[in-house]
This record gives structure tokens, sequence and C-alpha cells, in this order.
């Protein structure tokens, strides 16, 4: 299994619910169970996001109009390549995780993923709020995770977590990375990793 960012949760999910199936699961800045003992979800981002957060729970279809709102003014500008070259500021052409080879990628990819609205994208930030249905401290199959420390999507806070508390995992917290590069810069690590299970 391969997860980053919000799949990471269904890579661990799949890796403790389906052992037989899975002999591995690579991990990318992952997210931590909401309501985790010791996790405090929201630490690392700004008040605004723990805001948000809370109105998902407090208010929930406000939270949902507001979380459509948002989506449509981001699309303008994740639906082009252009779009991601500005938003990544100063790093934009720094690197291969910055190139205009993946930004051209990361427009089309969003203009595929929300064609038909931003259901998809819901469902996801409320799974991430939701119960797994299983515990990560059952895996027993092998797991390896990056987070970058610099990481403000999903603050390393979650890595941590998960590295304290996945039995056997082997976590590598990379100082100099963050949400947009982690996964690129360590995907021929977790390939070669994953190619000695199978």
């Amino acid at each position: 299994m391969w997860g980053f960012s919000g799949g990471g949760a269904y890579a661990l999910a799949c890796a403790v619910l389906l052992p037989e199936l899975v002999a591995g699961a690579a991990v990318f800045a992952g997210f931590a169970p909401y309501g985790a003992p010791d996790l405090d979800f929201c630490e690392g981002w700004s008040q605004a996001g723990r805001e948000e957060v809370e109105q998902f729970f407090d208010q929930p279809e406000l939270a949902r109009e507001n979380w459509r709102k948002d989506w449509e003014r981001l699309y303008a500008t994740l639906s082009t390549a252009d779009g991601w070259m500005e938003r990544w500021g100063e790093r934009a052409g720094a690197d291969d995780a910055h190139s205009r080879e993946v930004a051209d990628h990361l427009a089309a990819s969003t203009r595929d993923s929300f064609t038909d609205g931003d259901d998809g994208s819901w469902d996801d930030w409320s799974a991430m709020l939701s119960p797994w249905g299983c515990d990560p401290a059952d895996l027993r199959v092998p797991v390896q995770l990056w987070h970058g420390e610099r990481d403000t999507a999903v603050p390393v806070v979650h890595g941590r977590w998960l590295a304290a508390h996945v039995p056997g995992i082997q976590a590598h917290l990379v100082a100099d990375e963050d949400h947009t590069n982690v996964e690129h810069n360590n995907r021929p690590a977790a390939c070669a990793w994953l190619s000695e299970l199978i």
C-alpha cells in the first residue's frame, strides 16, 4: 500500500484490516487518527484551521458550505500549472518536486478530481475527522513513514504520533522537507523497500 497525505490513513487501515493482502505500507505525510490520546490534531495549524475543525463538529452544514466556497476559490489556482507555480513561490522551479512538469501534472489531476464538484474532497476531509474503524496499534505488517518537519498542511505532530504508536514502524522525520516534496524526494527509497517485500 502507498498513501500520501489523506491517503496515509487509508494505507494504514488496509494494512491493519487486510494483513493477508498487504505486504507493506509506505506512508508520506499521513494523518494520525482524530481524537487519539496524546494527540492535538490541530497542532501546527493556524487558529483558522483549528476553528474549521471545530466547525465541522459544531456546525456541520455551515462547515460544508464554507468548504465548497473555499474550494471554488482554490480551484481557480490549482487547476492551472501557473497557479501551482505561483502558490509555491520561491520554491517554484527550485527542484524536481516544484518543476513545471509536476505543476502540469497536479493541475491536470485537480481538473479531473473536481469535474463533478467537491463532494469527493469533502468526503476525504470528513473521513480524516471520523473513526478509522480499526486501531493502528493492531498493525502487524511492515510500515515505513516519511514526514517532513516543515510540513504545514499535515504537521509533523501526526508523523511523531504514528512513529510512537504504530508497532514496528520505521519513521523518517526529515528536517528540510515539507508537504510539497516529501513524497517526491523519497519515492525511490520507498519503491526499493516495497520491492524487497514482494
